[in-house]
């Protein structure tokens, strides 16, 4: 005899698909999870893509956090060197950069100058340029400028343009001063980023010197973080009192938001689909057991006791859902790895072709895990209510 003899029953129930009327219960049961299962994988690592991306292609070019005063002029000893003890932080630098206007022989613009040295190494690198260090001399007064930046002003490498800082110090008989010096293009730099539009990189003594700032002042200190989408800024705040934070959110917040009200809809709106998918396991289930009650009365009355009943078609409903689960998660594997189909999907639907799908294991545990605990709850109502009925009262009917 098969030992235990529920679960036997359970298999029996879960594998013989050929009694009346239940293939359509079957397939259904299973196409369904495995159709919410699937599409849930597939939007979570398209999602996981975009924050990639979003990471890789935009805040890593713009300061994860800055740490400064209202005027931008703050002496090196005032660091609060406290922060150094929060986790999140990756790597601390100086800052040297200030708003300016830049002008060619052709056009007029706005741009934001950078100053870097060896201790910028960490940023440098994104800029996609060799030796940037040896080419910036300090004393030489050379830069690097943006491609589409370049292009608005029209000048080419070996051109010279005027760049003018605007001071904060008024002069009553000429009114705004300004400080103005002939910079030279040694190169031009294409991040594929929209610091292209914008950003001019010098050396930082020559920064130093265009802006007239004293040797041991800054602009004050850029914070990398090893997660800048969970910055929590009162971790700083708490550290820092005289001092100004300033961090990504204030140029990107309103694109993150718009990522997450997206990421949260479609995630929603697939969920939704997964719990109709545990519905309809309910619904079927609980018609079948009417039709069935029968078999549990038989079952009662040989000595089976119901919370044994209940198991199995727990263990029945549920298999559907594991099967369902597994069948959706292996052919969303299977396509995201050979993303070919993917990628032209979503560039033909969407008109866009640099697409980047990630998958996180623990997340898609997550998902199966969440779709068979739904499963097994939508059984507990209709076999509870099903153990509860007389079966001398069924089996006089029948």
């Amino acid at each position: 005899m098969y030992k235990p003899i529920y679960l036997f029953i359970a298999l029996r129930y879960l594998w013989n698909i050929n009694l009346p009327n239940f293939k359509k219960f079957y397939f259904l049961s299973i196409t369904s999870i495995m159709i919410s299962t699937f599409s849930i994988v597939i939007t979570i690592s398209v999602i996981n893509g975009s924050e990639n991306n979003f990471k890789k292609n935009i805040i890593s070019f713009i300061p994860h956090l800055i740490i400064t005063n209202h005027d931008q002029y703050v002496k090196k000893s005032d660091f609060p060197k406290q922060i150094l003890n929060i986790n999140n932080i990756k790597k601390v630098s100086d800052l040297i950069t200030k708003e300016i206007i830049v002008q060619s022989k052709n056009n007029i613009s706005i741009a934001e100058i950078i100053g870097i040295d060896e201790t910028n190494n960490y940023n440098i690198k994104n800029y996609n340029q060799k030796d940037i260090l040896k080419i910036l001399n300090p004393g030489q007064y050379n830069i690097v400028i943006g491609t589409h930046l370049a292009k608005k002003l029209h000048v080419y490498v070996g051109d010279k343009i005027n760049l003018i800082l605007l001071s904060n110090k008024k002069n009553n008989f000429s009114g705004q001063i300004f400080n103005q010096h002939i910079f030279k293009i040694v190169n031009i730099f294409s991040t594929q980023n929209e610091i292209d539009y914008y950003q001019i990189i010098m050396n930082k003594k020559d920064s130093l010197n265009f802006l007239k700032y004293s040797k041991n002042y800054v602009s004050g200190w850029r914070i990398w973080l090893h997660d800048p989408l969970n910055l929590n800024l009162y971790e700083f705040k708490k550290i820092i009192n005289k001092l100004t934070l300033i961090d990504w959110k204030l140029q990107k917040g309103e694109l993150f938001k718009a990522m997450k009200i997206e990421k949260y809809i479609m995630l929603f709106l697939f969920f939704l689909i997964l719990i109709i998918s545990i519905l309809n396991i309910f619904i079927n289930l609980t018609t079948y057991i009417v039709e069935h009650k029968y078999v549990i009365a038989i079952l009662q009355i040989q000595g089976l006791s119901n919370w044994k009943i209940m198991l199995i078609f727990i263990i029945f409903g549920s298999g559907n859902a594991i099967i369902g689960s597994i069948i959706g998660t292996i052919i969303a594997i299977v396509l995201i790895m050979q993303n070919d189909f993917l990628k032209f999907f979503i560039s033909y639907c969407f008109k866009e072709n640099d697409i980047s799908i990630i998958m996180i294991p623990s997340q898609i545990l997550c998902i199966n895990m969440i779709s068979i605990l739904l499963a097994i709850f939508s059984t507990l109502y209709p076999t509870w209510n099903a153990v509860q009925s007389k079966s001398a009262r069924v089996l006089s009917n029948e």
